[in-house]
């Protein structure tokens, strides 16, 4: 079975919900981005024009293009619009209860045979298309922040994930030019499951007086990775990997997801939560 995907529908108008509704939009997907918190919506359209703006100037995209993605999303807060829907990927908040109060809402509102997605990065795809009710069509696909840039997609099925779904999940990622990989539908999938001990183990050698940059270094240098995990961590929001990491916490009960959170609280509190408030583990100029 083909699935042709026209129009999208993307729940959440936050930094992910954002970045992957500029992905889809990019490549001629109409999409409708569903936000109930109208304080959200002009944070969404500046994050978007940003971004957008970066490519031009960076010359990834031409101001033509750039006007070209503006007039293909547009902003709702009616679940309504989810009717329209080829293709449905949620990406609220990363909280048990407010997945389960959308999923629940989008279950009475789409046909039977209507894709469904979540970009959860910690929460098993089983449990949450328990709160959908039709298993069959639900698959977890979990972009990387920020989408625009990240080539990454975990295309997670569940054991009740009908083949043909998965397959179109990894057609749809191929197409919005991403790289598609099947993950184990556990908690943290692949990569936060493995990133999170390494952060761990970073923010303990901070904590215990280590220099940022030089630990990143040491880890980039020392395991070839591209960037060290506490400038990643920068780059995705204090706030965020705490939430992630708190989850990961109670899905597992592994103490190590636990031993960051003291760190990030830390700096939370100080409103320094990575690149996007100017600082975290590293400061940053406008």
């Amino acid at each position: 079975m083909s699935i042709t995907v026209n129009t999208l529908c993307v729940l959440g108008a936050g930094t992910m919900g954002t970045g992957i509704a500029q992905v889809a939009a990019q490549v001629g997907i109409r999409v409708h981005v569903i936000e109930t918190n109208e304080d959200a919506v002009p944070r969404s359209r500046k994050r978007l024009d940003k971004t957008l703006q970066g490519g031009i100037e960076r010359e990834k995209i031409t101001p033509e293009q750039a006007e070209e993605v503006k007039q293909l999303i547009t902003w709702e807060s009616d679940y309504g619009v989810l009717a329209q829907a080829d293709w449905i990927i949620e990406a609220v908040f990363e909280d048990v209860a407010v997945k389960q109060q959308v999923w629940g809402q989008v279950a009475r509102l789409v046909g039977p045979e209507v894709p469904v997605a979540s970009n959860t990065s910690t929460m098993p795809i089983h449990t949450l298309a328990s709160y959908f009710g039709r298993p069959e069509v639900f698959v977890g696909m979990h972009f990387f922040n920020p989408p625009p840039a990240m080539k990454l997609v975990e295309v997670i099925p569940s054991a009740q994930t009908a083949p043909t779904i998965t397959e179109a999940a990894v057609a749809l990622c191929e197409r919005m030019g991403k790289t598609p990989l099947i993950a184990p539908d556990i908690p943290g999938f692949m990569v936060n499951r493995a990133f999170g001990g390494l952060v761990a183990a970073a923010a303990e050698v901070w904590a215990l007086g280590g220099d940022a940059a030089a630990i990143d270094q040491a880890i980039e240098l020392g395991l070839g990775h591209k960037m060290g995990p506490l400038r990643t961590c920068d780059l995705v929001g204090l706030d965020i990997l705490k939430a992630v990491h708190e989850s990961l916490t109670e899905l597992t009960g592994h103490d190590r997801f636990a031993l960051p959170q003291r760190f990030y609280d830390e700096l939370i509190a100080q409103g320094k939560l990575g690149v996007k408030s100017g600082e975290g583990f590293y400061k940053y100029e406008e």
